[in-house]
């Protein structure tokens, strides 16, 4: 009876977990959280292997036209040779976005814009 217990007790927690895993989001390179809307506020996305194109403003903190995938290149999370999965949290948006060169990215530099997000 106590086994059984426990063996109950371990599905039902496994069962909780399960619920709360959410799958990425396949996105292309040049898709934005602003195409994304209707995600929660911090969600996944596999992006592709060999991303080399798409517009990014700001550094760390970007605009949320901007491409996810090149941005997540930009910040380091992933290579654009090998692509991954990306945690993107949304934010509010911002007085203003400094551009910069990282990781073979540059991104550029955007006044205030109504909504931001950031990479991990």
């Amino acid at each position: 009876m106590k086994k059984s217990l426990i063996v109950l007790g371990a599905i039902l927690l496994l069962a909780l977990f399960a619920g709360n895993c959410k799958e990425a989001v396949a996105v292309s390179c040049t898709d934005s959280v602003k195409k994304l809307d209707n995600q929660e506020s911090s969600f996944a996305v596999k992006c592709p292997a060999n991303c080399t194109s798409g517009s990014v403003w700001g550094t760390d903190t970007y605009t949320s036209d901007s491409a996810i995938c090149m941005a997540a290149v930009h910040a380091g999370v992933i290579t654009a040779a090998e692509g991954g999965e990306v945690t993107v949290t949304k934010a509010a948006g911002e007085s203003s976005y400094n551009g910069s060169q990282r990781n073979g990215v540059s991104t550029s530099n955007w006044g205030s814009y109504d909504s931001s997000f950031t990479v991990k």
